[in-house]
C-alpha cells in the first residue's frame, strides 16, 4: 500500500503537463490572421490531454475524487470556451458563454455534493400512511463522515468555479468595450457576494480571489485610460478604499448588523446573477442583429 496523498499529488501534476503538450500540438501563430482558431486549437487540444491525464490519474490512484473531478471540470469549461471559439464566436464571448454556464453550474454545486456526498433525502409523504416511513435516526458517525465528504466536494467544485473565472475575466477586459465591463462587474459581483454566504474558509477564498481579481482588472483598465496626473487621485483613492477595509475587518466582525444590510446584498446578489445571462446576449452581438433584422 502506497501513499495515497503523494500519488494523488503526482496524479494531479500530469494534468497540466498534458495540457502543455496538448497546446504546444497545434501549429500556427497566434497573433497571426487565423489568431482565434489557433487559439481554439490549442485550448483545445489542452484541455482534451489535461482531461484525459486526471481521469486516467483518478484511475490509477482510485482516492480524492473530488479534487481529481474538480480539475476535470476546469478541463470541461475549457474544451467548451475552446469549442465555440472554433465556431468563429471571439474569445472574449466565448469567455462570457463559458461564465454564464458557471455560474448556472454553481447554483447546483450544494446538491449536487450532497448527492455525491452519498446522503439522500427521503420523498415527501402524501398520505398519512407515509408520514411513519423514513423516519429511523441514521448514525451520527455516518452523518458526519459524509457531510464531510459533501464538504470536500463542495471545495473542489467552487475552486474549479474560481479558477475558471480567472480567465474568463481576463479575456472579457483584453479589448474592452461596454458589454465586456458591465459583464465583468456583474461577475465579480457575484463571486464576492456568493462567497458571503459559505462557511468553509477555502471555498470563500476561491471565489473572493476570483472576485477582486476582476475588480483589479477592471481597475488596471482604468488606470491605463487615464492621463499620468490623473492616475496619482486614482491611486489616493485606492488607498483611502484600502484603509476604509482594513478598518472594517477590525470593526464589524462580531457587531450586530441591521437586517436590511443583509437583505440588501441578497438582493445585489440576485440581480447580478439574472443579469449574466441578457449580458451574455449583448456580448455575443445578439441585441445588435435582432435590431438589423427589424430594420
Amino acid at each position: 500500500v502506497g501513499d495515497s496523498g503523494a500519488g494523488s499529488v503526482l496524479g494531479l501534476m500530469a494534468a497540466p503537463y498534458f495540457a502543455l503538450a496538448g497546446w504546444l500540438l497545434p501549429g500556427g501563430e497566434l497573433g497571426g490572421a487565423g489568431g482565434d482558431a489557433v487559439l481554439g486549437a490549442r485550448l483545445l487540444a489542452a484541455s482534451a490531454a489535461g482531461g484525459g491525464a486526471v481521469v486516467l490519474a483518478l484511475a490509477a490512484v482510485g482516492v480524492y475524487p473530488a479534487l481529481f473531478l474538480g480539475t476535470a471540470s476546469v478541463a470541461v469549461a475549457g474544451a467548451l470556451g475552446a469549442t465555440l471559439i472554433i465556431m468563429d464566436l471571439a474569445p472574449d464571448q466565448a469567455a462570457s458563454v463559458v461564465a454564464v454556464v458557471v455560474v448556472l453550474f454553481g447554483g447546483f454545486v450544494p446538491s449536487l455534493s450532497f448527492r455525491l456526498s452519498g446522503m439522500r433525502m427521503p420523498p415527501l409523504p402524501t398520505n398519512v400512511q407515509q408520514l411513519q416511513q423514513g423516519i429511523d435516526p441514521y448514525p451520527a458517525s455516518d452523518v458526519e463522515t459524509r457531510a464531510t465528504l459533501a464538504d470536500g466536494w463542495m471545495t473542489a467544485f467552487y475552486a474549479a468555479i474560481g479558477l475558471i473565472c480567472l480567465p474568463c475575466l481576463a479575456m472579457l477586459v483584453a479589448d474592452p468595450d461596454l458589454p465586456g465591463i458591465l459583464t465583468v462587474v456583474a461577475l465579480s459581483l457575484l463571486l464576492l457576494l456568493h462567497s458571503r454566504g459559505l462557511g468553509n474558509v477555502w471555498q470563500r477564498l476561491a471565489l473572493t480571489t476570483a472576485g477582486a481579481w476582476g475588480t483589479a482588472l477592471l481597475l488596471y483598465g482604468a488606470a491605463r485610460a487615464l492621463d499620468p496626473e490623473d492616475r496619482l487621485t486614482l491611486t489616493a483613492g485606492l488607498l483611502a478604499l484600502a484603509a476604509t477595509i482594513t478598518i472594517a475587518s477590525w470593526t464589524v466582525p462580531g457587531r450586530r448588523l441591521l437586517p436590511y444590510w443583509g437583505r440588501a446584498a441578497e438582493l445585489l446578489h440576485s440581480l447580478a446573477a439574472i443579469s449574466m445571462l441578457p449580458l451574455m446576449l449583448w456580448t455575443m452581438g445578439v441585441y445588435g442583429t435582432l435590431r438589423g433584422i427589424n430594420g
